[in-house]
């Protein structure tokens, strides 16, 4: 056809990747044996190349079965850019923010229609770096966008958002609050050594443009051309008998290198992370080996209890960003001649008739395959996993049975 030749060739340079023929049902080993096996960046595309969903997956081949997994439901968004899709392309990256940064940019870029459907563009949430003197660096709803130049997004979530702001931090250590104003007052992170004292008037406006600029090449995602370009300064800056400056870009340099570059180095990065945010990314790489792609923003546990054999409740936990949010949590009166998967069964049904609650990244259901079974039934759109607590077993139903795995003593 002469308008997929026309789409595809014109934009053969801009897309790139490794691109696959995709065929629903029909694919063969040879295909699976193609799909990358490191962290990427994966887009759907039409018969002219136009892309239809983007995404991103530490383990690519797990998340392509979930698709295909999720397509077999009747309503499912999966269902329609599945099989209208007739090639696959694949953006093979070495981090975590690699294919956060690619994945938001090429979105961007091209405006898939099955992206836009899975999140209202007005709450997408973007990094925004003004045009201050002293550029302010802050996260905006896409609502709240005027103009999309020097604006990077948008991510799935604003916990990934603040994340790509922790990494970028520590590299470019830019100001919370530089003076614009005139005021000079120490921000908190100058405190704490993650900026380098701009709210102080420790660094001049030339100086820190040329930072800012060098963090919007880090958002978008033109990680390589930033190394090359500080490489080349540090030389300039060698040469020229200025080491000093020359240590502080190297450590600019190494820094990118080492959160771009590194496979799975996004937690190990941010060493000052708290317990919670290591063990988000902890339970983030184990649950994607099995299949399950989840931000893991909100999860939500619940466990059934009968005291003195006559009341029986249930419990609703609750943590968001990996810290426990007790304002959610609620207790429900069940019916206490159920047993306690029928019980189970009772709490999450009424628990899925509250829209007004905000909607779960992942279930945790206390008990095993009889728990989970009976959640899965249930609930279809969100991630459900068992916990059996007397050996601490985490259960995921994956590719049609019961895994139990051991979690590690030590594991946070």
């Amino acid at each position: 056809m002469d308008s997929e030749k026309s789409w595809s060739e014109s934009n053969k340079t801009k897309l790139g990747g490794r691109r696959l023929k995709w065929r629903p049902g029909q694919l063969e080993p040879q295909f699976w044996q193609r799909v990358p096996t490191q962290p990427s960046v994966y887009c759907f595309e039409d018969e002219t190349g136009k892309p239809l969903y983007i995404g991103k997956s530490i383990h690519p081949k797990s998340r392509l079965k979930q698709h295909l997994q999720q397509a077999k439901e009747a309503r499912s968004k999966q269902k329609e850019f599945v099989n209208l899709a007739k090639w696959i392309r694949f953006y093979q990256v070495e981090s975590e923010i690699e294919s956060l940064l690619l994945e938001a940019k090429l979105i961007r870029l091209h405006q898939p229609f099955y992206n836009s459907m899975s999140k209202d563009d007005k709450s997408s949430t973007y990094i925004m770096v003004g045009n201050e003197d002293f550029p302010v660096v802050s996260l905006i709803r896409g609502g709240e966008i005027e103009n999309f130049r020097s604006v990077y997004g948008p991510f799935r979530t604003r916990y990934e958002a603040e994340m790509v702001l922790k990494v970028a931090r520590n590299i470019f250590k830019f100001c919370q609050n530089p003076p614009n104003n005139g005021v000079k007052r120490a921000c908190f992170y100058y405190h704490i050594g993650k900026c380098d004292g701009a709210c102080m008037g420790l660094v001049s406006k030339t100086k820190y443009r040329s930072k800012i600029g060098y963090l919007k090449r880090f958002l978008n995602g033109s990680s390589s051309g930033l190394l090359v370009s500080l490489e080349k300064k540090i030389r300039r800056l060698a040469k020229n008998e200025k080491y000093e400056e020359a240590e502080e870009v190297r450590k600019m340099y190494e820094a990118v290198k080492w959160a771009t570059k590194t496979r799975h180095g996004l937690a190990e990065f941010l060493k000052d992370n708290q317990t919670p945010e290591r063990a988000i990314r902890e339970l983030k790489v184990m649950l994607s080996s099995y299949g399950i792609e989840s931000s893991l923003e909100r999860i939500e546990g619940y466990d059934v209890a009968t005291t003195l054999q006559m009341d029986t409740v249930g419990a609703m936990v609750v943590f968001f960003l990996g810290t426990a949010d007790k304002s959610s949590y609620r207790k429900f009166k069940l019916d206490g001649s159920n047993s306690d998967t029928e019980a189970m069964k009772q709490m999450l049904v009424r628990r899925t008739r509250r829209t007004d609650w905000p909607r779960p990244d992942l279930i945790l259901v206390d008990g095993g395959r009889p728990q989970l079974s009976t959640a899965l039934r249930l609930i279809k759109d969100v991630p459900v996993i068992g916990l059996a607590k007397k050996e601490e077993l985490v259960v995921i139903f994956y590719e049609g049975k019961f895994i139990e795995i051991e979690m590690p003593r030590r594991s946070k």
